[in-house]
């Protein structure tokens, strides 16, 4: 699948056209009374963004499944995840990367027609249009698939006064309905980009009854609805195809390997790593409660969260120390370490992987994954592997984005995929396993052990260059606080290498 770029000047004329009742849908008055509104017993919408969240499914393979999560991803306003895109500073000064390839140019964060001409706003009023029913929504268009999800947008529907709900259908049965006055994140997200998740299990209890079947085709359509409750015809119907589940093993065929550190000395290597994250130490995201000791900084902590063995690196979380000024640890209970390769190594496209034996407990969160630094284009994250200590046989994986829309924050409004459960039949904390993620033109896919546990794909899959970064959470608010159990806490690396065409 292709990633395209950002429309510049054609999108744009797109957004512009959107304005002019010249350029919109047709505005004859059909009512889709072909469609099935009545999928649930009080005929309301049975899918809903505003829906309770942490519902879970279950899917399974052979020796590895794939659930949906009972955990909460990451979004920009509840702080309820662990992964840094999430609370990033907005005022963060961007530092450049010294490797990698931005494909886009630095400018891909609108890749889209549909989602161009959505940067209007989720409806164009105008004035000049005759009494009617909105225009059809029209343009479906998919922004990322994955097994039994799928994320897609369409053009906002033009109209004299005002559109305040759009009507999702699948197969001809009303599935959710999206407005602006909820007062939910989520739904009001959904709103202003015109897009939606079918189905967001991290977010709506609906769908324990209306997840789609792995590797299925489904027929979409959307509704808009006036101030005065005039519908709108139904939209063409767009017809996506998930993608099918496998277990197949990662093959690096025609790949070389352009990264590798084994760890095997006394120190950490600096022309490799820093022991910070680009916003520095003393400021605090996704309500985490431990401080990273920057032991490469001018005045680190007296305390070196780092040591090797000869063959690993274990990054150790502990109590902070009485005679550690609580002032110099940002008042943080806990003292922990993180590395990335922020300035010295970013990545556009590849397979990377780590060996690792993931820290277990309460209150503890092993993480590994691609985040770009920079905080341009469509700011991307790949959360590789989310590790909760308290579920030894579950891992995480999520992949974020921001697109061209500002309404709500100045670098676009966030898209998260639902934070995927992958359940395996062992303590992954007992031993050392492999984590990795092939990334590529369109495509996400996720391995454990060398088997491949989740795929996405679309033209939402970033071509932005990431640097590489692990930590070791310790207490936030989606993985809750420590015992005196979880301490310390000790995440082993044996390697981390990326390989690329």
């Amino acid at each position: 699948m292709t990633i395209s770029k950002r429309t510049g000047l054609a999108g744009f004329f797109i957004a512009v056209c959107f304005t002019l009742s010249s350029c919109g849908s047709s505005s004859t008055s059909v009512t889709a009374t072909d469609l099935d509104s009545s999928s649930t017993e009080d005929g309301s919408s049975a899918q809903n963004d505003a829906d309770t969240e942490n519902q879970s499914g279950s899917d399974s393979d052979s020796t590895v499944t794939t659930n949906s999560t009972d955990t909460t991803d990451t979004t920009d306003t509840s702080g309820s995840s662990d992964t840094p895109a999430d609370d990033t500073p907005a005022d963060v000064v961007a530092i450049d990367s010294t490797s990698g390839i931005d494909l886009s140019g630095g400018d891909d964060d609108s890749p889209t027609a549909t989602e161009s001409a959505s940067l209007v706003g989720p409806f164009v009023k105008d004035t000049t249009r005759s009494a009617g029913p909105p225009s059809t929504p029209s343009g479906l268009t998919a922004l990322m698939t994955s097994y039994d999800w799928v994320e897609f947008s369409w053009i906002p529907s033009t109209d004299d006064q005002s559109v305040e709900e759009y009507e999702i259908y699948r197969d001809g049965q009303l599935i959710s309905s999206i407005r602006g006055d909820t007062g939910n994140p989520f739904n009001d997200g959904n709103w202003i980009t015109t897009s939606f998740m079918d189905c967001n299990y991290t977010r709506s209890a609906a769908c324990v009854t209306l997840q789609p079947a792995d590797g299925a085709s489904y027929s979409y359509s959307v509704v808009a609805i006036d101030n005065e409750g005039m519908r709108s015809a139904a939209s063409a119907p767009a017809v996506f195809t998930l993608e099918e589940r496998t277990s197949q093993s990662v093959d690096l065929t025609g790949y070389s390997e352009v990264f590798s550190e084994e760890f095997n000395g006394s120190v950490l290597d600096r022309s490799l790593w820093k022991t910070s994250l680009p916003w520095g130490p003393d400021t605090t995201i996704n309500r985490e409660l431990q401080y990273y000791v920057n032991t490469f900084g001018s005045n680190p902590a007296a305390y070196d969260p780092f040591t090797f063995t000869g063959e690993t690196l274990k990054i150790t979380g502990i109590n902070t120390p009485s005679d550690i000024p609580a002032s110099s640890v940002n008042n943080k209970a806990y003292l922990s370490g993180v590395i990335s390769t922020s300035d010295n190594f970013a990545m556009t496209y590849g397979y990377v992987e780590m060996s690792a034996r993931v820290a277990s407990g309460e209150g503890l969160l092993s993480t590994f994954y691609l985040f770009n630094q920079d905080f341009e284009g469509n700011s991307p994250e790949i959360d590789i592997l989310e590790y909760q200590g308290s579920t030894t046989n579950k891992t995480y994986h999520t992949y974020h984005y921001y697109d061209s829309n500002r309404a709500r924050d100045a670098r676009g409004d966030k898209h998260s995929t639902p934070t995927m459960e992958t359940v395996l039949t062992e303590d992954m904390s007992q031993a050392f396993h492999t984590y990795g993620v092939m990334w590529e033109e369109g495509l996400v896919v996720w391995y454990i052990d060398g088997q491949e546990v989740r795929r996405i794909t679309g033209p939402r899959v970033s071509d932005e260059p990431m640097n590489i970064i692990l930590q070791q959470v310790i207490g936030s608010e989606w993985i809750g606080s420590p015992t005196a159990a979880s301490l310390p806490a000790v995440f082993e690396i044996d390697y981390v290498r990326v390989w690329q065409r």
